[in-house]
């Protein structure tokens, strides 16, 4: 029996090998659309759950609050964690980390030039050996346990195989962070899975960070997004309890941030979906799942509406098959094998794209959305489960119909349109693949005009040609050599304009803030503010004005200060004037204010301005900016990658241009354009798919109703109209359905950015006009065909 059923389906599929072809190539596009997306979701959610102690770990963060609002940092002070520990050594395990970027590694060598590695493909972190108690690593020599000694590292197998060729036999060896602090590696530890937040490749000892920093940051008002604080709590110490006791904490060692400043607990679960903090976006996740499901209820839809409008073609058969004595149940499962292996082809055709688009999105996505699929037990569970949710969705309803018909009827073929569903059922079918269609479309309008207009938005500082060479951290001892490399740099042809500061440019995404109090007022003030260190030419380099005062002199250290508007305004004054002269006390010291300058962006547009304070701190420049002229570019960084090298010889010379790495702070939105527009797309086609099938059918079912009309004078327009009303209506309803979600959903996305676009009517309008479109290019073919006509070769039979 079973074997016959295939037979027959496969000799339907070749009997019909248009609307076979329809149907698979919909149902593989879906299928495999949606397990490109669900994997991918699947990978985020997996994100570090292959720690024992994951349900148990934390991450203590900083908010501080103002009237205007919260600003969010996943670091704290650096003298947070052996406070904390001091207060409650009922934790179970605490462990402060300091992340450094892109580190770079030199390799003394005995008889040759030492050998200098950039780690652009990981980062590096300050640790304690209670790190290690937190979260599970594999060892393949040595171990934490002598990590608590200053001027020790860990390393992963992958960099010591870089370093040294070989993971065996490196123990005791030493490599030099920055080019100039010493460390003895006491152990290499197996390479992590990329499903980790915590990708780092050197983890030299908390106790190393004092020598490599240069002085101690004691603090609580110093807070720094890249120094961080774990936990592992148990039930004698809960996220509960923290919560109770964090204002008797805050009271003991910052009492004056009793009102602005929290110190939140966040589950490591929630770390990777943290936007706050730099996360993935869980509703750009979530919003990929529904296009997903969406997907595949579009192929699903298409073979519905195929399947129903072809029942009027095998209503004999049916009738045949029910006088030969087949049951209603025989049928029905007659044809759902038919619908199953449909499917089956279309799978594993969807497979072959699912892994041509795997490597698409591992070749042209970023970072935080390339993922790894592998097919375990579980994996194929749920692809299993999703081939019968596709064969239920797709196929049920159709054999339903066409086991339901009457065998006398069906013989004399008086089965009805309106008896397969007819467009009762279609139509609400369509409606929903339009209105899906659209919802999608809009989405894929809004995100794209949004990142353009923040890419285009004025920052209030210049962007274009300018580049920033990342410098290593400058000892007391050091800073002559600053001047050094501004000489060398200067003396090239190509540069205009130099400058050197903290986080190279205004926009920089790197963040660190500290309390103040102003003038001669009693108390702090209720806000935090962010500090840039800067030299005097940092507002010529980027154009930044001067409303108010002055520019800074030249000087080495902190002695006087610029302030923004924001920080006027925060202040409770009007006029940028009257704060000139004041002093700020800011980190330590009594700055005079001698200068208010114009807002600008120091962080995505996802955030409002905040207050600022730019001073002069010569060992805390940590980047050069160069206003190059327009021209050859790569003269002038190859000429500065010389002199760089002759200055700090055991550092590598890293550079970008600003405009560059100010499109990076937008990378997520960047990611979701391309996912949405490329599953949009996706969606469109597979939409477009089953209109053309229809209008297939329909020309076939109306080709002497066509030649009648032509016979009695009907001109080709109306009976293009004839195709075109229905689907013009249909489109209509969609529409009224569509425009509210999207509406809503693109609302709640475009409340993440500070600054965004005005959602108006034109949008809507675009929308409804590119389905219009698309529907009339598919349509047009086969309707204009069946206009066309000879009207003799359509009625001849008659």
């Amino acid at each position: 029996m079973l074997l016959n059923y295939l037979k027959i389906a496969w000799r339907n599929l070749i009997k019909n090998r248009s609307y076979a072809l329809i149907n698979i190539t919909g149902l593989a596009l879906g299928i495999g659309s949606a397990m490109l997306i669900f994997a991918l979701v699947r990978y985020h959610y997996n994100i570090d759950r292959h720690h024992q102690k994951y349900d148990r770990i934390y991450r203590i963060t900083t908010k501080f609050l103002s009237p205007a609002g919260e600003f969010h940092t996943p670091g704290v002070p650096y003298v947070f964690g052996k406070s904390l520990r001091n207060d409650h050594p009922e934790i179970e395990n605490l462990a402060m980390i300091d992340q450094e970027e892109e580190p770079t590694v030199v390799v003394p060598m005995a008889k040759s030039p030492d050998k200098k590695f950039k780690e652009t493909d990981g980062i590096g972190a300050f640790v304690e050996p209670t790190y290690f108690r937190i979260f599970d690593y594999d060892w393949l020599e040595g171990g934490p346990a002598d990590l608590k000694q200053p001027n020790t590292v860990v390393l992963s197998a992958k960099s010591a195989q870089k370093y040294f060729g070989t993971t065996a036999n490196v123990i005791g060896k030493t490599v030099k962070l920055d080019g100039r602090l010493n460390l003895r590696i006491v152990g290499i530890f197996a390479d992590y899975k990329d499903n980790t937040d915590f990708p780092y490749s050197i983890m030299p000892s908390w106790a190393s960070l004092k020598e490599y920093r240069g002085s101690d940051d004691d603090g609580f008002d110093n807070t720094n997004s890249s120094t961080q604080c774990y936990v592992t709590l148990n039930d004698r110490f809960t996220q509960a309890d923290w919560d109770r006791q964090m204002t008797t904490f805050i009271k003991k060692y910052k009492p004056n941030g009793v009102k602005d400043t929290r110190f939140p607990m966040q589950p490591l679960s929630a770390i990777h979906f943290s936007t706050d903090h730099g996360g993935v976006s869980e509703g750009l996740i979530l919003s990929l799942l529904i296009i997903g499901i969406f997907l595949i209820v579009t192929a699903s839809i298409n073979f519905v509406n195929l399947a129903t409008a072809q029942a009027l073609t095998r209503s004999r058969e049916v009738g045949v098959r029910k006088v030969m004595g087949s049951t209603r149940p025989q049928l029905f499962w007659q044809f759902m094998g038919e619908t199953a292996l449909i499917t089956l082809v279309a799978t594993a055709i969807a497979i072959g794209l699912f892994q041509a688009g795997q490597t698409l999105i591992q070749q042209n996505l970023s970072g935080a959305f390339k993922f790894t699929f592998y097919f375990s037990p579980s994996v194929i569970g749920w692809l299993a489960l999703l081939i019968v949710g596709v064969i239920a969705l797709s196929g049920v309803y159709p054999a339903l119909v066409l086991a339901g018909f009457r065998p006398v009827m069906a013989l004399a073929g008086k089965i009805t349109s309106q008896q397969v569903g007819g467009f009762s059922v279609r139509r609400g079918l369509v409606i929903m693949q339009f209105a899906i269609s659209q919802m999608l479309i809009i989405g894929m309008i809004v995100v794209t005009s949004q990142l353009t207009f923040v890419q285009n938005k004025d920052l209030g500082f210049r962007k274009n040609a300018i580049l920033t060479v990342q410098l290593p951290n400058v000892p007391v001892q050091d800073v002559p050599k600053l001047s050094t490399f501004r000489n060398l740099a200067t003396s090239i042809p190509d540069v205009e304009k130099f400058s050197y500061s903290m986080s190279g440019a205004p926009q920089s995404g790197w963040t660190s803030s500290t309390g103040l109090k102003y003038d001669n007022r009693p108390k702090n003030e209720d806000f935090s503010i962010q500090r840039k260190y800067i030299d005097v030419n940092y507002l010529d380099v980027y154009g930044i004005k001067v409303v108010a005062g002055r520019n800074l002199y030249p000087s080495d250290t902190s002695r006087e200060t610029l302030v923004n508007e924001t920080f006027v305004r925060k202040i409770g004054l009007s006029n940028p004037a009257q704060v000139l002269g004041k002093p700020l006390f800011v980190d330590g010291k009594n700055l005079e204010i001698i200068g208010v300058v114009k807002d600008f962006n120091q962080e995505a547009l996802k955030t409002a301005i905040s207050p600022l304070f730019m001073t002069t701190r010569a060992n805390r420049y940590y980047a050069a900016n160069l206003q190059l002229h327009s021209g050859n570019f790569q003269r002038a960084i190859s000429q500065l990658e010389t002199f760089y090298n002759q200055v700090y010889p055991d550092s590598y010379f890293t550079h970008q241009f600003v405009d560059v790495q100010i499109e990076r702070n937008y990378r997520q939105e960047q990611t979701m354009s391309k996912l949405v527009n490329f599953f949009a797309g996706i969606a469109v086609l597979i939409g477009c798919l089953g209109l053309y099938g229809l209008v297939l059918f329909m020309a076939t079912q109306k080709t002497k109703e066509i030649g009648v009309r032509k016979v009695l004078g009907a001109s080709i327009g109306s009976i293009l109209w004839l195709f075109g009303k229905e689907f013009a209506q249909l489109i209509v309803v969609a529409f009224v359905v569509a425009a509210p979600v999207a509406w809503w959903i693109m609302t709640k996305w475009l409340q993440g950015f500070e600054y965004k676009i005005d959602f108006g009517p034109g949008i809507f309008a675009i929308a409804i006009l590119a389905t219009v479109l698309v529907a009339a290019i598919t349509v047009s073919f086969q309707s204009v065909k069946a206009a066309l006509m000879n009207p003799v070769k359509s009625l001849r039979s008659e």
